[in-house]
């Protein structure tokens, strides 16, 4: 029994009810009576008698999921729970919980952290690696310490930008990345000074 997490509140809730609905598919595919769940819009209504049926429809669980994504900017301001309705239920009534989720609030540690707390397991790692991984600088300070080759690099705050890269040792092009964004979000290539 599985429940796969998807959607959620970050930039990149899309992407991840793509990739969990993709895992529940493949664990149906090979037999695991998994569902999928938004962890923030949650389920209104579940049959607690089979939480976890052996006939299940993924792609209409992603769509109930996806039904979500217009009001999204009202939940958020409208909601104080991070869990929606029966996710910390269906979760504990799971052997585990696979995360599909992506960007803030699923892989940032918060999760994970509140998972532990509660006795839940999930995939994936614990709350503080990934809270490490999650900020780019700290991530790329802890590879550098332990002699893993980096590319140059300078992290900064947007109000502490300096005019010119040669004030940084550094020359065009760059890199410039969010330090807490997900893995694609907020990349840009700078290729001269006007657009840096």
């Amino acid at each position: 029994k599985i429940v796969v997490l998807a959607g959620g509140t970050s930039t990149e809730r899309d992407v991840s009810i793509v990739s969990g609905t993709g895992i529940c598919q493949a664990l149906r595919q090979k037999g695991h009576q998994a569902i999928l769940v938004d962890v923030f819009c949650g389920l209104e209504s579940v049959d607690w008698a089979n939480p976890f049926p052996a006939e299940y429809d993924v792609e209409k669980a992603a769509e109930y999921i996806k039904s979500f994504n217009s009001q999204m900017k009202e939940l958020k301001k409208t909601r104080r729970d991070f869990f929606g309705p029966n996710v910390i239920e269906l979760c504990k009534k799971a052997d585990f919980v696979f995360l599909g989720l992506h960007g803030a609030n699923g892989e940032d540690g918060k999760l994970q952290a509140a998972f532990d707390l509660m006795g839940i397991p999930y995939t994936g790692t614990g709350y503080l690696s990934s809270a490490m991984a999650m900020d780019k600088g700290v991530t790329k300070a802890m590879f550098q310490m332990r002699g893993v080759s980096t590319p140059g690099g300078k992290s900064m705050k947007k109000k502490d930008r300096q005019d010119s890269l040669a004030a940084l040792g550094m020359e065009f092009p760059v890199v410039v990345k969010t330090c807490c964004g997900g893995s694609s979000i907020g990349v840009y290539i700078v290729d001269d000074q006007e657009a840096y």
